[in-house]
């Protein structure tokens, strides 16, 4: 750590936490306490936390008691837990009105999700669990040798607008950056990666792999980053290779849910490609239709949240579907928290442009989101220099308006290179994986799928 760092971490840090009402850096100082606890004392903490949280939902929220009373729910092996029905986005989305909670205490934050799996919803968290959100956010990084007040650059599609986000920026000494398929755009990560000596990268896994070809192609080096972590989309073993190659360090992949304020399970540089649960902020069950999957088998993610009075998520479906480790295995690194093998539910593409560059999935996800008159959609792509938009509107929705939009956005991004059809439906069929896809591309399929000429694609970026 240079000397910003260490004062930062000392003084900078809880004044901002100060400043803002929030508690980061305390949450962090008793996450790392944590991370090498028995695992008979992780289990009792987190039999502790369901049943506190199940009994205050229960007494303080109409719409539990109520969805509660459906019974008929999968057996848990939480007592507290055992038979409540699971509660979706969708039950979320017809009880209108029914949160925050109205004796919610503090300040309670509002966040609206894009809908890329589904319909666009808003939950709410109060300054408690936004506190915890970050403070496992900064020990994922941590894991990947971050400290807080190093200098690191994010990729991301949102522009950071907001005079105290771009404050924070510079006290944390973060470059933000967009990204999207221009390679110019990849010239100037590289350049602000140097210029700044940035030392970790965090991006999209899709946003990460467009630029390690990139890099790749030009046979560029950045010698400054020691770590990188990966999150938002699927990192494929082509991505995880092109990217380590590109930047010779070990990415670290984690995983989340961003409109919901939680993070759940992330990897260590020992783990081996499990990935760590975070048992501190929440329960992850891994369930079938009765109940509890085996170990190594395919199983619902299901959350219950700790630490969010305003909007409690007990036995929440997020809607992906992932593999639990045996009871017994542990971690290399020492870290006795509890391990997940792997996430299957996240498997959206990249739109191939005919001159080589790609749209990430998350350029989408942006573009629907400000076109608040499509209830769901999904991009698909089975030729070169074409793709089809599937849309189910909204009721009033100006078809003509949108096509329009969608048509110029790609357009811009894609240097008049991608053609877009439209097919407006009545509503989109569940995948085989049991969510709506966002972007199915047989073209970037058999790009990064194919195990033949791998080796050749990645020193091309072909």
């Amino acid at each position: 750590m240079d000397l910003y760092t260490r004062l930062f971490e000392k003084t900078v840090f809880p004044l901002l936490d100060l400043a803002n009402g929030t508690s980061i850096a305390r949450k962090l100082e008793l996450l790392l306490a944590s991370e090498h606890l028995d695992r008979a004392e992780i289990r009792r903490r987190q039999e502790e936390n369901v049943a506190r949280v199940v009994e205050a939902t229960r007494r303080r929220s109409d719409f539990y008691r109520q969805h509660w009373q459906k019974g008929g729910g999968p057996a848990s092996r939480f007592a507290p837990l055992d038979g409540l029905p699971v509660v979706t986005k969708n039950d979320f989305a017809t009880a209108e009105g029914a949160f925050p909670l109205p004796d919610t205490k503090g300040k309670v934050l509002s966040f609206r999700t894009s809908g890329s799996t589904g319909r666009p919803m808003v939950f709410h968290r109060t300054a408690e669990q936004d506190s915890w959100f970050w403070a496992l956010r900064f020990r994922i990084w941590r894991w990947a040798g971050y400290h807080p007040g190093d200098p690191y650059l994010t990729i991301n599609l949102n522009p950071r607008l907001g005079f105290k986000k771009k404050l924070q920026d510079k006290l944390f000494r973060c470059a933000y950056l967009t990204f999207n398929a221009d390679n110019q755009d990849s010239q100037r990560v590289a350049d602000t990666l140097r210029r700044r000596r940035i030392a970790h990268l965090n991006g999209f896994s899709s946003s990460l792999y467009v630029l390690a070809q990139y890099l790749l192609r030009q046979g560029e080096q950045i010698a400054t980053v020691r770590g990188i972590t990966s999150t938002g989309d699927t990192l494929y073993p082509v991505y995880r290779e092109a990217v380590e190659k590109a930047f010779g360090t070990q990415v670290l992949d984690y995983y989340g849910a961003g409109g919901e304020g939680i993070h759940l399970a992330s990897q260590t540089y020992e783990s081996g490609g499990r990935y760590l649960l975070h048992p501190e902020n929440a329960l992850v069950e891994f369930l079938g239709p009765e109940g509890p999957v085996k170990p190594g088998e395919l199983g619902r993610i299901v959350l219950t949240q700790f630490h969010n009075d305003a909007m409690p998520l007990v036995r929440y479906e997020l809607g992906d579907l992932a593999v639990p480790a045996p009871e017994e295995a542990f971690c290399p690194s020492g870290r006795t928290l509890p391990l997940m093998e792997r996430v299957e539910g996240r498997v959206p593409d990249l739109i191939v442009v005919p001159d080589g560059s790609f749209l990430v999935p998350h350029f989408f996800v942006v573009l629907f989101k400000n076109l608040q008159s499509i209830h769901r959609y999904q991009i698909v792509q089975k030729q070169e220099g074409r793709m089809k938009a599937v849309l189910v509107p909204h009721e009033g929705c100006n078809r003509q308006q949108v096509e329009d939009s969608i048509k110029r956005d790609v357009e811009a991004a894609t240097r008049g290179q991608i053609a877009v059809d439209f097919e407006w439906v009545a509503e989109i069929p569940l995948s085989g994986a049991g969510k709506r896809r966002l972007v199915i591309s047989d073209l970037a399929r058999r790009l990064v799928q194919r195990p033949e000429d791998r080796e050749a694609r990645l020193e091309t970026g072909a």
